[in-house]
């Protein structure tokens, strides 16, 4: 054996070395990449739809307030003592009541005009009277529409100080310089943001009177904005510091927030970054994603605040601090690196031992094939074991007698082969498209439990609480009304929420031989005399030799009532629904073909039919056709669409005839 040979058979083991770790290296690396990113994504992906989430609370709750001033208004406009001061022209039985109102309601303003609009009491300031608020626009609606309203406004500096000095000041605020803010050659504010209403004053015959105004101011009133943060963010905290914020902004300046200095003090007087202005403030949409809050990166949302003409007068702003989900991401980091540094290890000691144990029968054949080539035709390969080695030498030692049987075998077994592959991708294919829809299905479902366990608990408490309050009024009392409709409102909400509960819960169908032409006649009686089937005409066509099936009959009448309120959502000027059955002997199932004469569906949408919340209407949850779609995959059957722009649809139910499924 020469040194030259030596080189060759240690270089392929370090070969077979090399190639195993550049195999491993390479994927894992890019591997570990693509996972941080994903991550990364993720994790600020959740925060976002958590803060848009917080934002929409966050509106509810400052509309809220917005009403509960206007209805406070309303009903204090109804005292007898406010009207009867009016009718007589005589404001000096007001002053304890307008008062005690006024603290009542923990307002800041609370004036009384006449029919014309002039000042005939004014709680805060009682010494100045008769000024004209005819200009006003919410006295003017009121005097205009004889009914209560309520907005946010933005009151000069002068107008303040009718009401009084303290008022004045509390608006008025230095502005002081922020990171990121844009250029203004604003250096202080002067005016006040308010949130304002009023309503109108009838005597007990019904004459209009007067406007009974109020107000509140949100310069350095932070009720609002610290309801929002223990409402909304549960006042949680993270290393000493809260988590979730908010601001109301009067222009670009932060009058009424609870974002924290450096010193610990409420950064009010600060100024917005640039960009959030541009977009709210300018372009009046809302702004969402990672900003930089006075001293901190938050994940924000900002949107507008507008008077009551319409226009941007100010910003709403939730946040929730960065810090948590950079940390999480950074663990995640730290686990997956370590994770794939002791993966690569372990495959570098494998791929050495592998190497070893490969390199070794190769080199024993290396040396017979160059005796062969020498012509040295009685060398022998010595079989040492039975593995894919042994199979190897084997195949060596009768590859000269046996070399033109194997060409032809070997072309024999690659035709077979091609044909099991090409068999074998359209089956995975088949597969890999259930498995994803069934992904699809799962993980919308859970989604659709969590969401839906979590807005029950409220709406229960809401609509628990609103009857109690409904049930105490009396018949006449004009708040019935509003509470009445709060209890729709809540039970449709309820509604709602069972149709997600239903999607995710995802029932254990109860089965029994049934009729499908009794399924649909059964629909079709439910749904023939509803308004929305009035010019549209149903025919059937049910072939009585169609058999049984074993099936949920419940199940099943949902999936035909679902396809049919489609067909009919789609044909709103009228049309004609045909239901047909019939039995597939080729495939053994029983078919339900439901046709409408409908718009049709493109192609490019009509695999999306059935996933969880698509929908092509403007209102519905989009969860019809996805449970459906459930309902016959438990039941070992299949929904199927054939449609044409322009020609109708029809969706076809096929469920199996011949025996019960596996885990019936």
């Amino acid at each position: 054996m020469t040194p030259s040979d030596k080189v060759i058979r240690s270089s392929i083991k370090a070969r077979l070395i090399k190639s195993f770790i550049v195999a491993i290296l390479i994927p894992s690396i890019v591997t570990a990449i693509a996972g941080i990113l994903m991550i990364r994504q993720q994790i600020y992906d959740q925060a976002q739809v958590r803060v848009t989430s917080d934002l929409e609370s966050a509106k509810e709750i400052y509309s809220n307030y917005e009403e509960r001033l206007k209805d406070s208004l309303r009903i204090h406009a109804t005292r007898m003592i406010v009207y009867g001061a009016l009718d007589r022209r005589d404001p000096s039985g007001l002053v304890d009541e307008m008062e005690r109102i006024r603290k009542a309601e923990r307002l800041d303003v609370l004036t009384l005009t006449d029919a014309s609009g002039k000042v005939f009491y004014r709680t805060s300031n009682p010494s100045l009277l008769g000024d004209d608020q005819q200009g006003d626009a919410f006295v003017q609606y009121v005097r205009q529409k004889r009914a209560p309203v309520s907005s946010t406004d933005i009151v000069p500096r002068e107008e303040l100080l009718k009401e009084s000095a303290r008022l004045a000041d509390q608006a008025l605020m230095d502005i002081t310089f922020t990171r990121m803010a844009g250029p203004s050659e604003k250096t202080h504010i002067t005016a006040g943001m308010i949130m304002k209403g009023a309503a109108p004053v009838f005597t007990a015959d019904g004459r209009f009177v007067g406007v009974l105004i109020g107000g509140k101011l949100l310069n350095r009133n932070y009720e609002i904005v610290d309801k929002i943060r223990t409402t909304v963010f549960k006042a949680e905290s993270y290393k000493g510091q809260q988590v979730g914020t908010a601001t109301i902004f009067q222009d670009d300046v932060r009058i009424s927030t609870n974002v924290r200095n450096a010193d610990g003090s409420r950064a009010i007087t600060t100024r917005v970054s640039a960009e959030v202005a541009d977009a709210v403030l300018k372009l009046g949409v809302t702004w969402r994603g990672r900003a930089f809050v006075v001293n901190d990166w938050y994940i924000s949302a900002y949107a507008p605040i507008r008077n009551f003409s319409g226009k941007t007068i100010g910003m709403l702003y939730v946040g929730t601090l960065e810090r948590p989900y950079r940390d999480i991401l950074w663990e995640n980091m730290y686990v997956y690196f370590g994770i794939t540094l002791l993966a690569m290890g372990l495959v570098s000691i494998i791929a050495m031992m592998v190497a070893n144990k490969i390199s070794k029968p190769i080199r024993a054949m290396a040396d017979a094939a160059r005796k062969i080539a020498d012509g040295d035709y009685s060398q022998k390969v010595e079989i040492s074991s039975d593995d894919e080695t042994g199979f190897l030498a084997n195949n060596f030692n009768n590859m000269v007698s046996e070399l033109v049987r194997a060409h032809q075998e070997l072309r024999e077994w690659g035709e077979t082969l091609e044909r099991k592959v090409e068999q074998r991708t359209t089956e995975l294919k088949r597969m890999q498209a259930h498995l994803i829809q069934s992904e699809k299905l799962a993980g919308v479902g859970k989604l659709a439990a969590g969401v839906a366990h979590e807005i029950n608990n409220p709406l229960t408490c809401v609509l628990t609480n609103t009857s109690l309050i409904l049930s105490d009024l009396p018949p006449d009392d004009p708040r019935r009304e509003d509470l009445q409709n709060v209890v729709d409102e809540t039970l449709r909400c309820r509604k709602i929420v069972k149709g997600l509960l239903d999607f995710a819960r995802q029932t254990k169908p109860q089965k029994q031989q049934l009729d499908i032409n009794k399924v649909a006649e059964d629909v079709v009686t439910l749904v023939r005399n509803q308004a929305s089937f009035q010019n549209i005409v149903i025919r059937t066509d049910l072939d009585s030799r169609t058999p049984t099936v074993f099936a949920d009959a419940d199940q099943m009448r949902q999936v035909v009532l679902n396809i049919i309120l489609n067909a009919a959502d789609a044909m709103p000027q009228g049309g004609e629904i045909r239901i047909r059955s019939l039995f597939d002997e080729k495939t053994n199932q029983a078919m339900l073909r439901i046709s409408d004469t409908g718009p049709g569906i493109s192609a490019e949408i009509q695999d999306k039919l059935f996933e969880p919340f698509f929908s092509t209407k403007k209102t519905g949850t989009g969860l019809g056709l996805a449970i459906a779609y459930g309902i016959m995959e438990r039941h070992k059957g299949s929904l199927k669409i054939e449609s044409t722009l322009g020609h109708g649809t029809t969706i076809i139910m096929a469920l199996p005839t011949d025996v019960k499924s596996k885990d019936d």
